[in-house]
């Protein structure tokens, strides 16, 4: 059944009682069922449970999603801080987890706790006010003078001098009292000079037992400042270190560790202790500062678990690294140098990170993956030249993580990835689907109408009338091909507003009219242009206002993914005696695409039917689309091509004022076409370039119907009654429509087909 549609069933109706009504919902339309999926993601404290979100990637759409993770990220409890820390090995960091922002307080105690260590060992070595301490120094000295004057004494009772040296005592022989010199040794005969070396050795025996005497009593001394040394670090430090220690009540590792850094700062000092402040200086720091702390993640100023977006997921920036620092030629790190990634950055909570970003860096894929599987972040993974010419380098202890991974893609690197990557099955098992398409409620127009107020209040522009609004609406369901949902985009409400708000302003005005939405919206590219110049110019010769035998106008859409439109084409038919074959010239020239050629092979079958299907039709067609100089693909041609043979085989002629568009099967059922807008309004453009739009008109498909979101220049005109929408549900509507007077209906069509296909089996 055909029927011409009324403007009722074409205008587009967007109603808005209220444009100040606009209210928020907890999330967009598009994202109600991919926040529960997020949701149960986030619930499942286990391996594997991240999410693959199918979503146009925009800022708009970036933000959205960060904003809802974190609010159900609002009533968990606040994140851990991440610290690496020196032990024993300074090679070998190891990892802390600290309550929130307890990792610079770690840092900074641990520093105060190093100098209060240095500052009271110097006061220690330095103070004379302990009695004992300083009577056993005293002994040590007295002791050491004595021993020390009898070996002088018995060297000048030999006839030598003798004078201190690195390892022991230099023993010099003497010559009327003074030092002799070589010349004066080497003129002594043999005799002397063997006298004098073995009162040497003799004096060496000596020195040496001194030495080992004195070494046995500063030993015993020094023993015993060392115990009063110990007595002096617990009674000096004892409240210091309770204080420190009280300030981590809640990290009882961290009070472990600073019991180890205590106990063995003191032992080691103790253990070094040498009477000498000077002597003792180096091997001190070296001792106390040994120790340090890195603070790999500061979550203090984080309430709840961080969510955060990686713009550039490289190897570095995910995992981090571990830094060098040049010193005369030669490379080296330390603990200081290791820097945390944004895998790190975001423990306990969410990663985002866009699929084809990650992708272009496949080494931080796998990683990213191999982290995620072994909940563990290695920063020596992300190995740099410099670990291979470095003297010293450090291997810091993977830091266990606890975190989700939100991958932003489409459905094309879905598929791959699940098909040819097992790690990827295992890891995102949860799927999300973003759907921009939604149905048009009260809840999204209150929605829809908040985002549009929103926009112009962050960005100071002017408001929307309510028309206006209608028009965006009506850009929306353009996208979505449908009058009955919205393709809700942010990035496009803000870009149409925008440009909108910028033309408003050129021209001082108020506020925002549906002209200036209609007139962003629908503005011409130059291809469209230089396309309609070729109809008005001659160049592609279309008749628009009479009928003739075997010609139709069909419906075409040029997309170039950023641009379309339709244009109308003039597909011809002959046909000749034959055996019911369908010459395709575009197929034949191999300009035809596979969907063209599957929609020749049904209009076989629907062809051969005519005749009752018992004898092959006596008759050949041969179909052309004119002026196509291009691949030809699809199927919403094949109304227009089967009402072009019949035409060409009854000699009845085609309404040339009427396009056509639609699909059609074997049994002559009109089947749905894409591009429904793009095609009415191309064929309406050439009509008011090359005629005049009054008597013309497009037949559709009834089942798009519904898709028809036309501009508001082809809705006055249908309003006006100049232009004209006709709906059909089988080829027998399309004949009606096209080739039927008011002498001739579908019948009389076919009695006049049947009437040449007689004279074609009467010839030989």
């Amino acid at each position: 059944m055909n029927r011409e549609l009324t403007p009722k069933d074409i205008i587009y109706e967007f109603d808005i009682e209220d444009m100040n009504a606009g209210e928020p919902l907890d999330s967009l339309p598009q994202y109600f069922d991919v926040i529960e999926n997020i949701k149960t993601a986030l619930s499942i404290d286990k391996e594997g449970f991240n999410v693959y979100l199918i979503d146009d990637f925009s800022k708009e759409a970036l933000k959205d999603i960060m904003k809802y993770v974190n609010k159900i990220f609002e009533n968990k409890p606040k994140p851990k801080d991440i610290c690496y820390v020196l032990y024993e090995d300074e090679k070998f960091p190891k990892v802390i987890s600290v309550s929130n922002g307890g990792a610079n307080r770690l840092k900074d105690t641990l520093e105060d706790l190093q100098n209060e260590y240095l500052e009271r060992t110097f006061k220690f070595y330095n103070n004379s006010t302990d009695k004992e301490k300083e009577e056993i120094q005293e002994n040590i000295q007295k002791k050491r003078n004595e021993l020390i004057s009898k070996l002088i004494d018995a060297a000048k009772d030999k006839g030598f001098d003798i004078k201190s040296a690195n390892n022991g005592f230099t023993f010099i022989p003497l010559s009327s009292g003074k030092e002799m010199t070589e010349n004066e040794y080497d003129i002594l005969d043999s005799e002397k000079k063997e006298g004098i070396l073995e009162t040497v050795r003799i004096l060496k025996d000596k020195a040496r037992e001194t030495l080992e005497e004195l070494k046995d009593i500063e030993a015993r001394d020094i023993d015993k400042l060392k115990q009063i040394m110990e007595a002096y670090y617990k009674n000096e430090m004892s409240d210091l270190k309770q204080e420190y220690e009280n300030r981590f009540i809640e990290d009882e590792v961290v009070q472990n560790y600073f019991h180890m850094v205590e106990n063995n700062i003191e032992k080691k000092l103790i253990d070094n202790y040498s009477l000498s402040f000077d002597e003792d200086e180096e091997k001190i720091n070296e001792i106390i500062f040994k120790y340090a702390v890195n603070v790999m993640v500061d979550n203090s100023k984080k309430g709840v678990p961080p969510v955060i977006f990686e713009q550039d997921p490289n190897l570095t920036n995910l995992l981090g690294n571990i830094e060098y620092e040049n010193h005369n030629g030669a490379y080296s790190t330390n603990i200081e140098l290791i820097k945390s990634g944004s895998m790190l950055k975001a423990n306990e909570g969410c990663l985002v990170i866009r699929a084809n970003t990650l992708l272009s860096n496949p080494s931080a894929y796998y990683y990213l993956k191999k982290s995620l599987q072994a909940e563990k972040v290695d920063v020596t993974c992300n190995r740099s030249y410099y670990d291979m010419v470095s003297l010293s380098t450090i291997k810091p202890e993977p830091i266990p993580i606890k975190e989700k991974v939100i991958l932003i893609g489409d459905y094309e690197t879905y598929d791959l990835l699940y098909n040819y990557d097992e790690d990827f099955r295992k890891i995102f098992t949860i799927k999300a689907e973003c759907s921009p398409l939604q149905d048009i409620d009260n809840n999204l127009k209150s929605s829809l109408v908040f985002e549009i107020n929103n926009i112009c209040s962050e960005n100071n522009f002017k408001i929307l009338t309510g028309g206006a609004v209608r028009e965006v609406a009506k850009v929306l369901s353009r996208k979505a091909q449908s009058r009955k949902k919205i393709y809700y985009d942010k990035y496009e409400i803000s870009k149409l507003i925008t440009l909108s708000n910028n033309r408003v302003c050129e021209e001082n005005r108020q506020e925002i009219s549906a002209e200036d939405i209609i007139h962003i919206a629908y503005r011409q590219d130059i291809m469209e242009k230089e396309i309609l110049n070729n109809y008005t110019e001659k160049k592609m010769l279309i008749d628009v206002k009479n009928s003739r035998v075997g010609q139709v106008n069909g419906l075409s859409v040029i997309d170039t993914g950023y641009l379309s439109f339709g244009k109308p084409i003039k597909i011809t038919c002959r046909c000749y005696k034959g055996e019911g074959n369908i010459v395709d010239v575009q197929k034949d020239s191999n300009l035809s695409g596979n969907i063209h050629s599957k929609s020749i092979n049904i209009l076989k079958g629907y062809i051969s039917a005519i005749n009752g299907g018992l004898t092959k039709l006596p008759v050949d067609f041969h179909l052309s689309f004119e002026q196509i100089y291009g691949k030809v693909d699809g199927d919403s041609a094949s109304v227009a091509e089967i009402v072009c043979m019949l035409s060409a085989l009854s000699k009845i002629p085609v309404k040339q004022n009427i396009a056509v568009t639609g699909s059609v099967n074997q049994f002559g059922d009109v089947q749905p076409i894409g591009g429904v807008n793009d095609k009415i309004e191309g064929f309406f453009g050439v009509c008011k370039a090359i005629d005049t739009i009054v008597g013309k008109g497009v037949m559709i498909p009834m089942s798009n119907a519904d898709d028809l979101v036309l501009s508001a220049e082809v809705e006055r005109e249908i309003k006006n009654g100049n232009f004209h929408i006709y709906t059909m549900t089988s080829i027998e509507d399309a004949m009606e429509v096209l080739m039927g007077t008011s002498d001739t209906d579908v019948q009389g069509i076919m009695t006049a087909i049947n009437k040449e296909l007689k004279k074609y089996n009467s010839k030989r």
